[in-house]
């Protein structure tokens, strides 16, 4: 089955609340935003259904693209008069046997600012930004998961569940061009494994999260009150834990 959609949508604007926003006769406003989005792809169902195939082609134009920016002592957003991001998202998931299911994505995104987004008008904060990509936008993200649950029995039920993530360099901070700012490609993994009853009425998960404890970066900063020192929000560690659930 194939597809091909078009929206126009938008997200509104708003102000800087921040005291210092309207300070020297500046405007603390920021406009709406604005996006026109074509997606074109294929549905697919083979070997009897066990493999599901989804391919998408995306192209994303924004104009007043919303930038939010963490300075080290106030959040702004500010807008860039026009943005870009294209690519292709590809999906599998597959039940090669009974209790099974296998799942693989992979994704490519250029998201950038043209060499020319701020259509002319040199602006700091905008001008710097023009041919840069986004902040927190690897090019190239792969995701790989399996699912298994059976039978123990006739009253009992056992699953295990299991995903890694893996993604390209990313900048980390709004304005670009500063090594620290790189964060460099990383993978992740997640695990679950419980059992429970087979009407459902109890389970109990054992299930970890980031389960090799990859530090990685979120966003970098100046930090305040420092010259030329720079500072991160790390994202986070890893997270384990029990949970148990029941239906009275």
């Amino acid at each position: 089955t194939g597809f091909i959609s078009f929206t126009h949508g938008f997200k509104s604007g708003g102000f800087n609340l921040d005291s210092t926003a309207a300070a020297s006769g500046g405007d603390p406003r920021f406009d709406s935003e604005l996006i026109d989005s074509w997606e074109v792809g294929i549905k697919s169902e083979l070997f009897d259904r066990r493999l599901r195939a989804n391919l998408a082609l995306f192209d994303y134009d924004l104009e007043d693209f919303q930038v939010l920016e963490f300075t080290g002592t106030q959040f702004t957003t500010f807008n860039v008069p026009n943005a870009k991001s294209r690519g292709a998202e590809l999906e599998l998931l597959a039940s090669p046997a009974e209790g099974l299911d296998l799942m693989f994505g992979i994704t490519y995104a250029d998201s950038r600012y043209p060499s020319d987004c701020d259509e002319g008008i040199p602006t700091p904060n905008v001008s710097t930004l023009c041919g840069a990509d986004f902040t927190n936008a690897p090019e190239i993200v792969v995701t790989a998961g399996f699912g298994y649950d059976g039978y123990i029995g006739s009253d009992l039920v056992y699953f295990l569940s299991g995903n890694v993530r893996w993604e390209d360099d990313r900048r980390t901070s709004t304005q670009p061009d500063l090594a620290f700012d790189i964060q460099g490609d990383n993978a992740k993994a997640n695990l679950r494994v419980g059992i429970g009853s087979a009407d459902g009425s109890w389970t109990v998960e054992l299930w970890g999260v980031n389960i090799t404890d990859k530090q990685t970066k979120n966003v970098t900063f100046n930090t305040p009150l420092r010259v030329a020192s720079r500072s991160v929000f790390l994202e986070a560690p890893r997270t384990y834990g029990i949970t148990v659930r029941t239906e009275m």
